[in-house]
């Protein structure tokens, strides 16, 4: 499948303002922001503490402990052509920072042929201006290990520059800004819609994004973050991928979260969820960023099977989403 990038000037504009602004404060110009003093304070006490533990070389083990995670999504407005459909869904790749170069990655994915591939921002680690080809090199053949019949889709990180968005339509994938593009099976259709960034650089635009969207088509939307859920939710989206959490990254036993770097309720941090009618999944993400670790919070590469109908016993769905937001629990417990 095909889709012409169509960003606009003002945000492409608004975009590289940003951007500049924040390598300048990095490369010392300025202070550094406070979000980023307080992400290498929590680095630094990260690496600090794992040491004294004893558990670093662990953590570290565990960023390469992929694990191949199956959802099951049900869709009650689904056209029957599309039951059945297939996305595998990555998230936070860091590609850069890989060390053992997606090897793992690329292992799993090639066993897991889809329907549509899609990829959820922070394809890079790297925070030093346009330096982002170690990024693409990382990256490329990751993208060239994964068969899926409409295409590989993706959405700009917090980590990602706009600058990156022409080379990584060259390697294979297909940048949503602010935009959608639809997929068929047969006359039938569903939309697959994409924001920039939320969470940083908050150039998202969904009344744009889902301009052309007709009141009755299933939409799918990739964020970065979980962040804009109940915007979303309010615009009809039915199901939300995203990621930028990391699940936590490390973790409590059971996956329970210490920091997720992102400003919303605990049951979106990991997992399955639901705000309202739309169902969401926040990938723990593929790669990992800052400290190379990870405890009780494995890496994932997810399958998601879309089905036409309701989920099965989703009184108990409801019952779990609203005792997550009374309790601010995590939504998904992993033990690893």
């Amino acid at each position: 499948m095909k889709h012409e990038i169509t960003g606009d000037s003002q945000h492409r504009q608004t975009r590289l303002r940003l951007q500049s602004e924040k390598f300048s404060a990095l490369l010392g110009a300025e202070s550094a922001p406070a979000h980023q003093e307080e992400m290498q304070t929590i680095t630094t006490a990260v690496d600090n503490l794992l040491k004294c533990t004893g558990f670093q070389g662990r953590a570290r083990r565990n960023c390469f402990d992929y694990r191949l995670e199956k959802n099951e999504v049900y869709l009650p407005g689904l056209p029957p052509a599309f039951d059945g459909y297939t996305i595998l869904h990555l998230s936070d790749l860091h590609a850069d920072g890989l060390v053992d170069e997606g090897e793992g990655i690329m292992r799993i994915v090639e066993t897991v042929p889809c329907d549509l591939a899609v990829m959820t921002g922070d394809f890079s680690s790297e925070e030093a201006g346009a330096h982002y080809e170690p990024c693409l090199e990382a990256l490329a053949p990751i993208v060239r290990s994964i068969s899926a019949q409409d295409g590989i889709f993706g959405v700009l990180g917090n980590h990602d520059l706009w600058e990156m968005v022409p080379e990584l339509g060259r390697i294979g994938v297909q940048v949503l800004l602010n935009e959608a593009a639809q997929l068929r099976r047969g006359t039938a259709d569903i939309v697959l819609a994409g924001v920039d960034d939320p969470h940083y650089y908050k150039c998202h635009d969904l009344k744009k994004a889902l301009a052309a969207v007709a009141p009755d088509q299933v939409v799918i939307l990739l964020s970065h973050s979980p962040e804009i859920a109940a915007e979303a939710s309010r615009y009809g989206v039915d199901f939300y991928l995203c990621g930028h959490t990391h699940g936590g990254q490390i973790c409590l036993p059971g996956g329970i979260a210490l920091f997720a770097n992102t400003s919303c309720i605990r049951s979106y941090v990991s997992g399955s969820w639901k705000c309202g009618t739309m169902q969401g999944y926040t990938s723990r993400g593929t790669g990992f960023s800052l400290a190379a670790a990870r405890l009780f919070c494995p890496p994932e590469i997810t399958l998601h099977t879309l089905h036409t109908g309701s989920l099965p016993c989703d009184f108990y769905g409801v019952i779990e989403e609203n005792i997550g937001k009374l309790f601010n629990m995590t939504g998904h417990a992993v033990y690893a």
